[in-house]
């Protein structure tokens, strides 16, 4: 079997690009205001309105697999983990990926590939096809 080999720079990239896309929600949801109908940002005393209606919802009526995902994350940055749990569980379980992915991919920039973390990227693997799971069993949920 063929074996593909990363180059640093491949690896540097990808690595980087991972990092910030875990690191990049959880930042912002520092700034985001919400509650549901409406999402603005907030530096200081000032607020940009980012509303934008949920397409799926508006032509369904129904949540979409990612409705409460901007309000969970913007509650559990504020330490509010009733609230973002009753909003989705599978945006509470994203949150804790995105966090234990930061020092996993600062770990991998930093000191490069190695043989020990393989036990990580299988157990990461698996909580995200959990969270796949819980997403699809709150969405089907709503129909019943």
């Amino acid at each position: 079997m063929y074996k593909l080999k990363w180059s640093k720079i491949e690896h540097f990239v990808l690595h980087g690009m991972l990092l910030m896309l875990c690191l990049t929600p959880l930042v912002l949801s520092f700034f985001l205001v919400t509650d549901g109908h409406w999402t603005a940002i907030s530096f200081g005393k000032h607020t940009l309105d980012l509303s934008l209606p949920c397409s799926f919802k508006k032509l369904t009526g129904y949540n979409c697999p990612s409705c409460g995902m901007t309000r969970c994350f913007v509650y559990m940055s504020r330490l509010k983990f009733n609230l973002a749990w009753d909003i989705t569980k599978a945006g509470v379980l994203l949150y804790i990926f995105c966090m234990v992915q930061i020092p996993y991919r600062l770990l991998l920039l930093i000191r490069g590939r190695n043989k020990s973390y393989k036990w990580i990227k299988r157990f990461m693997a698996v909580f995200l096809i959990l969270i796949g799971i819980v997403v699809m069993f709150e969405f089907i949920f709503q129909f019943f």
